[in-house]
């Protein structure tokens, strides 16, 4: 008998993308073998884009481009030969390869508050499950987060967008062939955050304010361009612009100040997006001025026939450096124009003032200096005259506190000696709390009687207290004691 015909090599299973070629083949042992092909058990004979070929002991059914119709059971049969295979094929989900390109190498770009789409369509068999994750979290809907998929894509919407949402995304496409992961980023702009506080003041001086302050933590996205700096006067509602800073630099130097005024300051950060919210300061002084404040008025020592000597006591208020000397001036009382008795500052805080005219009355004011300049001039002296020291009382002899309760001190005192105390037409008393330099009188009228009791003083403080004599030719000069309210001495 004639030899059997067997299969030397058999049918394998053959798995294909779609749209890709395939083949299945077999190998028998004669060549005189016409075989017949079935699909899923039914014969074919002719089918879309499918071919048979026999090149000797090989029989081959060739697909030119792999479809679903093309899947299944397929067996090749002659005479006692017969065997069989799948063929599978795969679908996996596909993006067009141009928009994967955009979307994985460009950055989607958004502004703050507005809404985001990003959509992606697909191929590939279904059903096909869309994730979306972002920051390796995956996604769900919320109040401002839509997830959409249908058939053919799948897109993510962000209402109002926010700085939060910047990050990296990945969209998994998966179905039973297989996966597809594509990586994208969102970038949302802002206006920056405002800069970080606080705002300091780092220099501060007469005329101008230093103050300084951080980068904000985030430039919403797009570079800084500057900073603007603005300022409050204490007390009005307006903000002025006092000028802006380039990016790099966040100091800023006003010399639009006032000496001893009040301000509020504040920065914001400007991006092509706009200007931040403000950093505002806390209230900010502007310093004293750089000279000396005003000394109280001079007061009048002692005058002689054409000179009268006066004393003062420095400014409460010295300015930004030490005080070197005083400049005195003058004027004849009820004239405006002031002239100076000094070139130059004199250093001492007592002056004789000579070169007067007898019978006019003259006022003095003094003014301190220091490296600034000439600070503010004091008020005037009380009006004085130079008269005749020989015919001017002499001062007042044995001054001293007779008695004292909780709220006044006594005191007592001797006439001037000699022919001094003929013409003495009363005495005059003077007091000051060991804090304040100006003196204050006590009686209006010049005192009749060698004693006087100085009255509503407060317990257990210091005060100095002087008397003078007084004559028709001017006061003598003061004698001065310090006494303390509830001790008797």
């Amino acid at each position: 008998p004639a030899l059997r015909c067997y299969v030397n090599k058999q049918l394998v299973n053959v798995s294909v993308l779609k749209g890709e070629p395939a083949e299945l083949s077999c190998t028998v042992s004669k060549e005189d073998v016409t075989g017949t092909w079935f699909k899923d058990g039914l014969k074919l004979t002719s089918m879309d884009g499918v071919t048979f070929e026999k090149k000797g002991l090989v029989h081959k059914l060739k697909i030119s481009k792999a479809q679903d119709i093309h899947a299944g059971k397929y067996r090749f049969q002659g005479g006692d030969i017969k065997t069989e295979a799948y063929i599978f094929v795969e679908d996996p989900p596909q993006v067009d390869n141009v928009l994967l390109k955009n979307l994985t190498t460009v950055p989607t770009v958004a502004k703050a508050g507005q809404s985001v789409k990003i959509k992606i369509p697909f191929e590939g068999r279904l059903p096909i499950r869309a994730s979306w994750l972002k920051d390796k979290m995956e996604l769900a809907d919320d109040t401002r987060i839509r997830l959409d998929t249908t058939d053919t894509f799948t897109m993510l919407s962000l209402s109002s967008c926010e700085r939060k949402d910047c990050g990296d995304y990945k969209v998994r496409l998966k179905n039973d062939s297989g996966v597809l992961e594509i990586n994208l980023k969102l970038l949302v702009v802002d206006k920056p955050q405002p800069p970080e506080g606080p705002l300091k003041v780092v220099e501060s001086s007469a005329d101008s304010i230093t103050i300084e302050w951080k980068p904000p933590r985030d430039d919403g996205g797009k570079p800084l361009q500057r900073y603007l700096v603005e300022r409050q006067q204490a007390g009005k509602n307006e903000w002025v612009t006092l000028g802006e800073t380039p990016r790099t630099s966040t100091t800023f130097t006003t010399t639009k100040v006032e000496a001893d005024m009040s301000y509020y300051f504040r920065v914001r950060a400007v991006s092509a997006e706009g200007a931040s919210e403000a950093l505002e300061s806390e209230e900010v002084k502007a310093v004293g001025k750089a000279s000396p404040g005003a000394p109280d008025p001079p007061e009048i020592v002692c005058a002689s026939q054409d000179s009268i000597t006066i004393a003062w006591r420095a400014p409460r208020e010295a300015g930004s450096s030490r005080i070197v000397g005083y400049m005195v001036q003058k004027r004849k009382k009820g004239t405006i124009t002031w002239l100076p008795v000094n070139t130059g500052p004199v250093a001492d805080k007592k002056m004789k003032v000579p070169k007067l005219k007898k019978g006019l009355q003259y006022e003095f004011r003094v003014a301190a200096v220091n490296a600034a300049g000439v600070g503010d001039a004091s008020n005037p002296s009380q009006p004085a005259c130079p008269w005749d020291a020989t015919k001017s009382p002499g001062q007042v002899q044995d001054l001293r506190v007779s008695s004292s309760d909780s709220s006044s001190v006594t005191l007592t005192w001797k006439r001037p000696e000699g022919t001094d105390g003929n013409d003495v037409k009363g005495y005059e008393v003077e007091m000051r709390s060991s804090k304040n330099l100006s003196w204050t009188k006590c009686n209006g009228l010049p005192i009749e009687m060698t004693t006087y009791t100085v009255k509503g003083l407060q317990t257990s403080k210091t005060y100095f207290l002087r008397v003078r004599a007084l004559s028709d030719s001017g006061p003598g000069e003061a004698v001065e004691l310090e006494a303390r309210v509830g001790d008797a001495s």
